[in-house]
């Protein structure tokens, strides 16, 4: 009995053996290698000289789309660049936003800080993104220096807001005199500028500014500035001891008003030159 049972374990290991060795080895074609022959970074077949190519070949084509896709926002970044660098001082337009850097641009430019919109090329100056209502003084005096114009026709004419601004400003400060449109603007500064580098516009320049108002709005409009409105506005030019002189938005007209009468608040808005 007992020889049986060693015969029979004997028989049952060498039938496995014999099982295991009839296994068929598979092919490489089976097993994806369809290469005859190698490729760099390819894998070959533990059972032969076949290759996989497949996966390498997605690979290289995938880094070759994002070598080029990153050439072109290469080439992108560099033509804004070169747009913005080209939007300088010197080739700015009426309506155009004016950044911190002094550079203009007809389009917002993201990574820049505008800080006006551009109303005369001839002399380079813009207005302020802000308005605030103000008396053009507190009390009645007249400036010396600072001529008293009597015409609307000649007043016009008169362009000199930064040298009226700074002469009002010399006079009140002396005298102890209160000029709140002056000394609004005076303090008015932005990213690039500084207190005392905007002024309130002799009426020449507010003019100017009512004639462009349509397109300076617009520009307004996409920089998220105070679009002008159709009050009347302040000017740097005198007409008397107790009137200065004014524009109305809404109509164009020129006129002048008492400087400090409770019902002659008026809208003060800065002007750069820039």
């Amino acid at each position: 009995m007992r020889k049986f049972i060693l015969y029979s374990s004997t028989f049952m290991v060498l039938n496995g053996v014999a099982e295991a060795a009839c296994i068929q080895t598979p092919s490489c074609s089976s097993l994806g290698y369809e290469s005859t022959s190698s490729c760099s970074g390819g894998i070959k077949c533990p059972f032969g000289n076949a290759w996989n190519c497949t996966l390498i070949n997605k690979i290289n084509s995938i880094n070759t789309q994002i070598t080029n896709l990153t050439t072109k926002i290469t080439t992108l970044e560099e033509k804004i660049v070169t747009i913005e660098n080209s939007a300088s001082s010197s080739n700015c337009t009426i309506g155009d936003i004016l950044y911190s850097d002094m550079s203009c641009n007809t389009n917002v430019v993201v990574s820049k800080t505008p800080i006006g919109v551009i109303f005369d090329i001839t002399n380079k100056l813009a207005i302020g993104l802000e308005e605030s209502r103000q008396y053009w003084s507190t009390t009645e005096f007249d400036v010396p220096g600072l001529s008293n114009i009597t015409s609307s026709s000649a007043v016009t004419a008169d362009w000199q807001g930064k040298n009226n601004t700074r002469v009002v400003l010399e006079y009140c400060k002396t005298n102890g005199k209160s000029c709140p449109a002056f000394e609004d603007v005076n303090s008015y500064k932005t990213e690039g500028t500084q207190a005392g580098d905007w002024y309130l516009p002799a009426m020449g320049e507010l003019n100017a500014i009512y004639g462009n108002k349509d397109v300076l709005n617009i520009t307004l409009g996409k920089i998220g500035g105070t679009k002008l409105g159709a009050n009347g506005y302040w000017s740097s030019s005198e007409n008397s001891i107790s009137n200065a002189w004014e524009l109305y938005f809404g109509n164009g007209n020129v006129d002048y008003s008492a400087k400090y009468d409770y019902r002659h608040w008026r809208y003060v808005r800065p002007v750069l030159a820039f």
